[in-house]
């Protein structure tokens, strides 16, 4: 048995030569796939945020719709701002 080389066989165990563009593409596509899950888990985490936290709001609405006007009013709320409080989007 010949324990020698070819230089087909020498060549396979040569490190290939760096190819920028395949190297940013391939950085690309790790960017874009850490984006890409990132953006799954935020959109989960939105669904369970919502089923969750429904009956807390629900009860919230509930308690803000028994108040009169006055007492409303004492608090710096109508009767229109009752869904944005309830949704967070109000803050005063």
């Amino acid at each position: 048995m010949d324990a020698r080389m070819t230089k087909a066989e020498a060549a396979l165990l040569l490190p290939l030569p760096r190819n920028p563009a395949a190297e940013q593409i391939a950085s690309l596509r790790e960017a874009a796939g850490r984006a890409n899950q990132a953006a799954l888990l935020r959109g989960l985490a939105r669904i369970a945020d919502a089923i969750v936290g429904w009956p807390a709001r629900a009860r919230l609405r509930a308690e803000l719709a028994s108040l009169s006007e006055r007492e409303l009013t004492d608090i710096g709320l109508t009767r229109g701002d009752l869904d944005s409080v309830v949704r967070g989007e109000l803050k005063r």
